[in-house]
């Protein structure tokens, strides 16, 4: 009874909320803590606790484990299925509705239309239908101006598989940008689109985008070469923020030579465009990448350079604050790398609540994240994993692929901290994880994990099971 009427998303949110509630109450009664739980069933305390309050919705293995472990016979698990049954209904029933919305705010009515690969859309929502409820929000700037978009989910994976990919198909693109009067409409078109790709990235990773931010770049760029005057420089500011998203897939993929080569053309773009925003959040992303090469130098003056150039979105000086607190963790300057974290802090704190798209993951659970990470590198673990906890107990669920990079530095701090039992329970995690979005980085840092665990905890029971799973995982092999 209580089925048929649910007909939307706060009800379906409900229906998660009550799921976990079951796990709650069936975790009390067999005796189990959420930290004593979340190892028996192969993922983090958070995992658990999040689960509990419908924030997060693990898929159907991690029900199973939990039916296993409690001695539920099997009704957690009969419960997921009856949840997702539920959201696949309502998602079916307001798909039509949603996807003709987001069409006629994204398309260009002079543009060819575009043959919808629905087999392909529906295979990929088959394959993630947990993953969100039916809508998303996302904020674009356009012309400088932040818009709140509502986007459903079918758009977004149609955007995946290609349904929008296509308005060039045989055209003579030098030719064409010759004699065609460009709409300046396409300027907000492109804006959502990247955005679509972005939370898109987030489920599905940077293997399935990659490509098809390629191929736009090269849209953008055939506009950007017909349009004249102002709207010049506006798509040239908009093929700077692709370029740069092209260099963050490349990095995700570990190939950093692409994404070297991605992130030079977007500060050229931003520089030539006059952005001076933007060009302040690609420097603080130059000096993310000299961190990760421990190049103590360049992050700082990658750092100040972001700094210099003015940006007045408190979230991209928190990001550059937070570069140079990593900075200074490199020169082994603990006082610096507080003051710097603190300042990260202050200025997430502060921002208001639209603040615009550039640097939007800087938030309050990001912050403690990379304050985690530089403890880590301090040789400070256990001030690490408080830092961790305190992230991933409010990291947002559609994040999968950051949630199992800072997972496998969790799990590197326990390790650290001699633990090895919850490092490789973490690590386990962080590894199915990697696995969902096809994260290089991920893999790569579980693996690191787990060669130290196996040199330095060989008799471990959890310590093979993960060594295992390594040597069974395609991505670190």
């Amino acid at each position: 009874m209580r089925e048929a009427a649910m007909t939307g998303p706060n009800d379906v949110g409900e229906a998660w909320r009550a799921l976990g509630k079951q796990l709650s109450e069936f975790r009390k009664a067999a005796g189990y803590t959420q930290h004593s739980l979340a190892p028996k069933t192969i993922s983090a305390r958070s995992t658990i606790a999040n689960a509990e309050t419908g924030r997060q919705r693990p898929d159907r293995t991690f029900w199973e484990r939990c039916d296993e472990v409690l001695q539920t016979g099997g009704i957690l698990a009969t419960s997921y299925d009856r949840v997702v049954a539920l959201q696949r209904n309502y998602q079916r029933k307001s798909a039509i509705a949603s996807t003709a919305s987001v069409a006629s705010a994204q398309t260009d009515p002079t543009l060819p239309a575009c043959d919808v690969q629905a087999g392909a859309a529906d295979e990929i929502a088959s394959a993630h239908s947990t993953a969100a409820d039916d809508t998303t929000i996302v904020t674009v700037m356009i012309e400088g101006r932040p818009q709140r978009v509502q986007l459903s989910r079918r758009a977004l994976l149609h955007a995946v598989s290609g349904s929008l990919m296509a308005p060039f198909a045989g055209v003579d693109v030098a030719l064409w940008a010759d004699t065609v009067r460009v709409d300046p409409a396409l300027v907000e078109h492109f804006a959502v689109l990247r955005s679509v790709l972005v939370e898109s990235d987030n489920r599905v990773g940077a293997a399935a985008i990659l490509p098809t931010a390629r191929q736009q770049l090269g849209h953008i760029a055939g506009f950007r070469r017909a349009a004249r005057g102002g709207l010049h420089d506006a798509f040239l500011r908009t093929e700077a923020r692709w370029a740069e998203f092209a260099g963050w897939l490349s990095d995700d993929l570990g190939d950093r030579a692409a994404g070297d080569w991605w992130l030079a053309q977007a500060l050229t773009m931003a520089q030539e465009a006059g952005d001076a925003e933007f060009t302040a959040y690609v420097f603080a992303r130059m000096a993310q990448r000299a961190a990760e090469a421990t190049d103590r130098d360049r992050v700082l003056g990658l750092a100040r350079a972001a700094d210099r150039s003015g940006s007045a979105q408190a979230p991209v000086r928190a990001f550059a604050a937070l570069q140079r607190a990593h900075g200074h963790v490199i020169a082994g300057n603990t006082s610096a790398f507080q003051a710097a974290i603190d300042d990260a802090h202050h200025l997430v704190a502060s921002a208001p609540a639209d603040d615009g798209d550039l640097g939007s993951f800087c938030t309050v659970p990001y912050v403690w994240a990379q304050e985690g990470d530089g403890w880590r590198r301090l040789g400070q673990p256990h001030a690490a994993i408080t830092c961790f906890d305190r992230a991933l107990d409010a990291w947002p669920e559609s994040y999968r692929r950051e949630r199992g990079l800072y997972l496998a530095r969790t799990a590197a701090a326990y390790a650290a901290a001699g633990e090895p039992e919850r490092a490789a329970t973490t690590g386990l995690t962080a590894l199915e994880l990697a696995h969902l979005t096809q994260s290089a980085r991920t893999s790569r840092e579980v693996a690191a994990v787990g060669c130290h665990l196996t040199k330095t905890f060989p008799a471990e029971p959890g310590v093979a099971d993960l060594h295992a799973a390594l040597a069974a995982s395609p991505h670190t092999t």
